[in-house]
């Protein structure tokens, strides 16, 4: 069984995972109209190699119509080397298929997106007819990278349907917890991702630290709590990424 916390070096031993080896996997929920800083920061970390994917989402989704300020800006994105993924909601498989895989062809045919991340998956066995053939859709339809996020470890068998998962979508307090909590086993490091938020002050190296010790690979923590906490990243957190050198060691699908 794989020990969900090591690596193997390359003489085959193991060995546990640092910050050094994480991936920012971040949702980008912030309108290219505001702080375009931000826009310039997500740039440059993605060229320091630190930056596994953006998820972009314009209105829960790709939107009714192209927002005009878009195009551009994912182009800039694009062209600085951040793998984009679009934003589909599926409200734990009570959505309409159809309308999951029609914001999936806009996300494509509109913004050109390589990747999707399935929001609100539910990670009960019983749903998993409902999405196989959405993931058999959008792999035909050209979508290079499937990511599901039911926030918590779901069934194996969603492990297996999506190229990476987000097993941790919760509070700090909750991810406290996380030495109680089933991981997966088996899974490797790239393909397992934490979201945190409501991250203390200075408490950001230690969220990482049991990001990296539950042997996900791919991590995107924040202070911000309400309604939309993924509107930027955080000054701490570019600093905690900074000191250590984060580089991803492993390369996550992109």
């Amino acid at each position: 069984m794989w020990n969900r916390s090591a690596k193997k070096t390359k003489g085959g031993e193991e060995r546990s995972l640092s910050i050094a080896d994480l991936r920012l996997a971040i949702p980008w929920y912030l309108h290219p109209a505001e702080a375009p800083e931000q826009w310039a920061e997500l740039i440059k970390q993605a060229q320091l190699g630190r930056v596994a994917f953006a998820v972009v989402n314009v209105d829960s989704g790709p939107g009714a119509e192209e927002d005009p300020y878009y195009p551009r800006a994912l182009a800039s994105l694009r062209e600085g080397g951040v793998p984009l993924h679009g934003y589909v909601d599926t409200d734990y498989s009570a959505r309409p298929a159809k309308d999951v895989m029609a914001d999936v062809a806009t996300w494509l045919n509109r913004y050109q997106v390589e990747g999707i991340m399935f929001d609100r998956v539910s990670p009960d066995p019983a749903n998993l007819p409902y999405y196989q053939p959405i993931a058999a859709f959008a792999r035909q339809a050209g979508i290079k990278t499937l990511v599901g996020n039911p926030g918590m470890v779901p069934h194996t068998d969603y492990l297996e349907t999506f190229d990476v998962s987000c097993v941790f979508e919760n509070l700090d307090g909750m991810h406290r917890r996380l030495a109680t909590m089933a991981s997966p086993e088996g899974i490797p490091p790239e393909r397992l991702w934490h979201l945190v938020y409501g991250v203390p002050q200075s408490g950001f190296e230690a969220t990482l630290n049991r990001v990296a010790s539950q042997g996900a690979g791919l991590a995107f923590v924040t202070d911000q709590t309400g309604g939309n906490p993924w509107n930027g990243l955080p000054a701490e957190l570019i600093e905690v990424v900074n000191r250590h050198g984060v580089h991803g060691r492993h390369r996550a699908h992109t």
